[in-house]
């Protein structure tokens, strides 16, 4: 069974080019290693927009999916995590009036995120360190996304979620989570943020 590690942090925090460098580190020192990259992603660039709280159900099934396939892999790491959609779910719907509908399918998303909160060994959360550069994929802005960020860190707390901030440029927050992982990070190229 996979010891499976969430990278966490608001759009263009450096997720993915932390998980994808941290891939490479791992390969060299013969681990068997694999990743899930953030499934509402591609969902974005073959849908399109999201417009409604019920496509998060369908973005928790493609994360959870592309997730499970990872269990025969030494170290499972993933940019999202499966209880997410119910934060960007919270997120989509601010603070207007919700309907029947609404108010269930967020309490669905609840009790799925609250049942895989404990899927993961280890949850990291990316400060936002780097600006913010739009990506064309991504609706949100750099306000947006410092709200979502906010709204990450407060599910966390509130939920009593054991999680590690993790700072730094990308090789210093793979050494970090190497040294947590009680892992030798050797030396490679420069990789920048």
């Amino acid at each position: 069974m996979a010891k499976r590690i969430a990278v966490l942090g608001g759009p263009r925090c450096g997720k993915t080019t932390l998980i994808q460098h941290l891939y490479v580190e791992m390969k060299i020192i013969g681990i068997n290693v694999d990743y899930a990259l953030e499934y509402s992603t591609e969902y974005l660039k073959e849908k399109g927009m999201i417009e409604s709280i019920s496509e998060q159900y369908g973005i928790y099934l493609g994360q959870r999916k592309l997730e499970d396939n990872l269990e025969d892999n030494e170290y499972a790491l993933t940019d999202y995590a499966t209880f997410l959609p119910y934060i960007y779910g919270r997120f989509m719907l601010g603070k207007k009036k919700r309907t029947k509908k609404e108010i269930q399918i967020l309490k669905d998303l609840y009790s799925l995120a609250i049942e895989d909160i404990n899927r993961y060994d280890y949850i990291l959360y990316l400060p936002r360190e780097f600006g913010y550069e739009k990506d064309g994929v991504r609706w949100q802005d750099e306000e947006t996304a410092k709200l979502i960020d906010e709204s990450i860190l407060n599910f966390l707390e509130s939920e009593n979620v054991d999680f590690k901030i993790v700072s730094g440029s990308t090789k210093e927050r793979a050494k970090e989570i190497f040294k947590l992982l009680n892992l030798e990070y050797k030396e490679t190229k420069e990789l920048e943020a």
